[in-house]
């Protein structure tokens, strides 16, 4: 979900014009086309052309960042990255005037803290501040922020994941949300990671410390999970540990009931800092991410794109897709990354018998589960799935694999050189042979043979960047072929 809604009305359209440059390879604009999208007067373009170079100056590293127009009508940006507009948009949620109203509703309005003194302290008179609250509430319905895809339809619940999207993906590392919990963050976060089994990765630190500031926020504002949300069997010893760690921290300050442990509890374990005891355990307590991770492995079986002798219990695909489906179904945050349907095709070539597993099942997962799924979790759960499917099945499984043989004249030497760089076709499910066969798809040297009947790509230098792209239309070109033929009644085409 995008917060742009709650910025400043002119901070909303400088925004949009920063990531319009961000996102052209030239970071050049026409002005008429920028004024064409966003619908923007000559005179406002004006005005957020300077709005936006004062801000970037102000956020920018030792490299200026700025936009000039010195050919006139067209914008061209210099030093324009995601790092930079990741920092102009917290900026600009920090300067909105609906902002601080919304802290105040989130975290605030049920504690000894008076509406017209938490105004004051941010710069609002009392009236000003109440007609912003008006402004909020219904942007916050128009814009669905009480409704969300997935099974938990919990009003904290989902209040809590609105929270947590917001900060998690507005402040993104660049700097610590709701500083005043710091303290208190840091110790939960360096007592919970004794229990994990790996280090935390950065990424994860910022999580959970954002998770749990809101989980604390809330909980001292009077809003709290009501109901247990895990059975018996997952209070565990590592269940234990974790309610121990909370009370021993924090049972001076705040009584954490049950049910926010198992709040708790549910994140640690659908975010993949803790494992699941076992396959019960997910059976019985998360029985729709269970059941659409079966549903995917019998369809993987069902379609017959594996070769026959492939044992799909020795790989690690149910416990990789398992993780997909528990945060699908669980605990599901909206991407930031991973969420354009513009990268599928690239996709879909490389792995075209993957492709054909996932649109299917995607199509019976609209069916079949009764939420609502929203585009960008469609396109993120393609790419989650694909990504389960390339880390786990081998590439001599797969049906459409292709065999290649490397034979030059210059000798071994020469020869291993080009398989070493070869490796990097490894996701385009190659197999190097070791000597030319019946099954060889593409035969590589500096000289054409007579004596093979397959297509031959023939290089004298070592290869160019044009040369491996041609090569990977060749090996596309003999997937096609072969998928024909173990798929004759599906469409392959792009």
């Amino acid at each position: 979900m995008y917060y742009d809604f709650m910025l400043n009305t002119g901070d909303q359209a400088t925004l949009q014009i920063l990531r319009m440059l961000n996102e052209e390879p030239t970071h050049r604009l026409e002005r008429v086309i920028v004024a064409q999208r966003l619908g923007l007067t000559n005179y406002q373009l004006n005005k957020s052309l300077v709005t936006l170079n004062q801000d970037l100056a102000a956020v920018a590293d030792e490299t200026p960042s700025f936009i000039d127009e010195s050919t006139k009508g067209t914008w061209v940006g210099h030093h324009i990255t995601t790092l930079l507009t990741q920092r102009i948009y917290l900026l600009y949620l920090r300067r909105a005037s609906l902002f601080p109203v919304f802290e105040f509703r989130a975290f605030y309005d049920h504690q000894d803290i008076k509406a017209s003194v938490y105004a004051q302290e941010h710069f609002q008179t009392e009236s000003t501040f109440y007609k912003n609250d008006r402004k909020l509430k219904k942007l916050l319905k128009a814009n669905d922020f009480y409704s969300i895809s997935g099974i938990n339809q919990d009003p904290e619940f989902i209040v809590r994941l609105r929270l947590f999207q917001l900060y998690y993906t507005a402040f993104t590392g660049l700097d610590r949300p709701l500083p005043q919990l710091n303290d208190c963050s840091d110790q939960l976060v360096a007592a919970l990671q004794q229990l994990f089994a790996t280090p935390m990765a950065p990424t994860q630190k910022v999580k959970l410390e954002t998770l749990i500031k809101i989980w604390l926020l809330r909980q001292q504002n009077q809003a709290v999970i009501k109901t247990p949300q895990l059975a018996a069997n997952l209070h565990d010893a590592t269940y234990q540990a974790v309610s121990d760690t909370v009370h021993r921290l924090l049972d001076d300050t705040l009584s954490v009931p049950a049910a926010e442990i198992d709040y708790l509890f549910s994140f640690l374990l659908t975010q993949g800092f803790l494992a699941l005891p076992d396959v019960t355990s997910a059976q019985a307590n998360f029985p729709l991410a269970d059941q659409l991770t079966r549903q995917f492995i019998q369809q993987v079986d069902d379609k017959a794109v594996l070769t026959a002798d492939t044992d799909l219990s020795a790989t690690d695909l149910y416990n990789q897709l398992l993780a997909v489906n528990l945060q699908f179904t669980a605990f599901y945050v909206e991407p930031t990354t991973f969420i354009s349907a513009d990268q599928i095709t690239f996709f879909k070539r490389l792995y075209p018998t993957f492709d054909l597993l996932i649109r299917d099942f995607l199509n019976t997962l609209k069916q079949t589960v009764h939420f609502k799924l929203g585009e960008r979790m469609i396109v993120n759960l393609y790419f989650s799935y694909m990504f389960c499917l390339i880390n786990t099945i081998p590439t001599t499984s797969i049906k459409d694999r292709v065999y290649i043989f490397v034979d030059f004249s210059e000798g071994q030497l020469y020869t291993n050189y080009v398989i070493k760089s070869l490796r990097a076709f490894s996701h385009a499910h190659i197999i190097i042979e070791k000597q030319l066969s019946a099954k060889t798809d593409i035969y590589i040297s500096d000289f054409r043979s007579m004596a093979v009947n397959v297509p031959q790509i023939i290089w004298l230098d070592p290869p160019t960047a044009q040369d491996w792209s041609d090569l990977a239309d060749v090996i596309l070109a003999v997937k096609q072929t072969r998928l024909k033929k173990f798929f004759p009644n599906y469409d392959w085409s792009d």
